[in-house]
């Protein structure tokens, strides 16, 4: 029959995340019955702190006993679930490392073929012939920026004493020109002052 229709399809097992999830649920249980057996716990103290000594408060003693007693069991047992999940997240952490190091190889492989095929359809001697050629178009831009700088006939020809010379003559006949129109000034204010005077005469 099997092999007409074929054996049962294997399920797969537990990963170590399903495996871990289960334990911290089993711990997170834990932890409830941990509270609700201190919340009992504080629950006699308070009412053997309001009885006197006697056969009632030793039985209230012995229930907060028990109580305890379960209590340290339980915490036992939460540490040993939570050390189990402690080291299965571990495995699982190493589990994922292996798997995210294949991965960057395969890519790595993938690159490095392909890199290869790039290569191929590239020359060295295409390369440095490239090169050359800007390096003669540079150089060729640079004459020209050379020859567009240069002054025009004639320019290089001045000589910049003489042109020193030139404007400090300019200077002084600014200068003597200053003076002249300042002598005429004076002539003027003294005419005006004689007119004056003589308007005045009787």
């Amino acid at each position: 029959m099997r092999r007409l229709f074929g054996g049962a399809k294997k399920t797969p097992g537990p990963t170590l995340a399903d495996a871990t999830d289960k334990v911290n649920a089993r711990g997170t249980a834990l932890d409830e019955k941990i509270k609700q057996l201190e919340k009992q716990l504080n629950e006699h103290k308070q009412q053997m702190a309001k009885m006197r000594d006697g056969p009632a408060k030793n039985r209230i003693k012995q229930r907060a006993l028990q109580v305890l007693k379960q209590k340290r069991m339980y915490e036992q047992q939460r540490e040993a679930l939570y050390g189990q999940a402690f080291n299965m997240e571990q495995a699982s952490f190493a589990q994922e490392s292996v798997q995210d190091s294949i991965t960057q190889v395969n890519a790595m492989k993938d690159t490095s073929k392909a890199l290869r095929g790039q290569m191929k359809n590239i020359k060295i001697e295409d390369v440095e012939r490239v090169h050359d050629d800007m390096d003669d178009l540079m150089q060729d831009s640079q004459e020209i920026q050379d020859v567009l700088s240069r002054s025009y006939a004639g320019m290089d020809e001045i000589d910049d004493d003489e042109l020193n010379d030139e404007l400090a003559a300019l200077d002084d006949e600014l200068l003597a020109e200053d003076d002249g129109l300042a002598d005429v000034s004076l002539l003027c204010e003294c005419f005006l002052v004689m007119k004056i005077s003589c308007s005045e005469l009787p």
